[in-house]
């Protein structure tokens, strides 16, 4: 290795820095799939070609008989963060997942997966059966991410034909971290370090953003019989971000018909065009914050 490599802060320089590091991760006894040092570099190396940090590459990255195997939220990761690709969700229950792809601020393609491929697929019948019928959303959500990625966002891994674990008929969680099942019949029970779903990551970041009440979102989804955005169809999830949104202008724009007016023309019809929900709301923040200093100014 003669290029240097930076994983989350961390410079490998050489094979000596990757065998420390190896080592280290081997010993921390942390990682239930790979416990030899051999392995632990493997899975930093094949993290590192995919973009990828050392410790979300041995979370979340596996290799399965010579593929490399990525969990739904890496995937969406990757795809969120590129500069090129985008993605959102338009349908997500127990039925089904459709996902829209954009590259360029263009839709591409759309990723459907339903209960009908599930079961052509033989998905509720296979080792994770249990997990498909008793979550079959997020389940739903990992399927069509994962042929999303593959179909419309190829070059986002640099060519490697990327598979969630499942897929690769490993056993996984709901979350679709693989479950290690030696460990997992031993006490204590294994902890699985777990990715944060989309749709609850969505609403934090825009939540801290906006500086809006942790506990008035919880009484929010209270009312909805749920604990986590991610148990909410994504079209629900959209109320709760517009309703944060129009608290947070309800002190700074003069009327709420003129807050609404300009949360759909800034916010809404920005992401209906494949811009950054995120993105398009910061800037909505920043086209209301001038005009309302404007206005206090005598």
């Amino acid at each position: 290795m003669n290029d240097q490599h930076i994983t989350t802060g961390l410079a490998i320089r050489n094979i000596d820095d990757l065998s420390r590091l190896s080592n280290m991760l081997a010993k921390s006894g942390f990682f239930a799939d790979a416990k030899e040092a051999a392995q632990c570099g493997v899975k930093v190396l094949a993290g590192m070609e995919l973009g990828f940090g050392a410790i979300a590459a041995m979370n979340g990255v596996h290799i399965i008989n010579g593929k490399p195997s990525i969990g739904a939220n890496l995937m969406a990761a990757a795809v969120k963060r590129s500069e090129k690709y985008n993605y959102r969700i338009t349908r997500h229950d127990n039925n089904g997942c459709t996902i829209v792809f954009y590259e360029n601020g263009e839709v591409i393609g759309e990723s459907i997966f339903t209960r009908d491929d599930a079961i052509a697929s033989g998905a509720l019948d296979g080792k994770n059966g249990h997990t498909w019928k008793k979550f079959p959303r997020n389940m739903m959500f990992n399927r069509a991410m994962s042929n999303g990625v593959r179909w419309y966002c190829p070059d986002i891994f640099a060519g490697s034909v990327a598979y969630t674990p499942e897929e690769l008929d490993l056993v996984v969680d709901e979350e679709g971290n693989t479950v290690d099942i030696s460990i997992a019949d031993q006490q204590p029970p294994l902890t699985v370090v777990q990715t944060p779903h989309p749709q609850d990551l969505r609403v934090k970041q825009i939540r801290t953003l906006l500086d809006y009440p942790l506990d008035l979102v919880k009484e929010w989804l209270s009312f909805q019989d749920v604990e986590r955005p991610s148990q909410l169809e994504a079209s629900i999830v959209d109320e709760l971000i517009k309703d944060m949104c129009l608290a947070w202008a309800a002190d700074k724009i003069d009327h709420p018909a003129h807050a609404q007016n300009s949360y759909a023309k800034h916010v809404t019809s920005v992401i209906a065009q494949g811009h950054e929900e995120l993105e398009a709301i910061k800037q909505w923040i920043q086209q209301v914050q001038p005009a309302m200093l404007a206005k206090a100014q005598p």
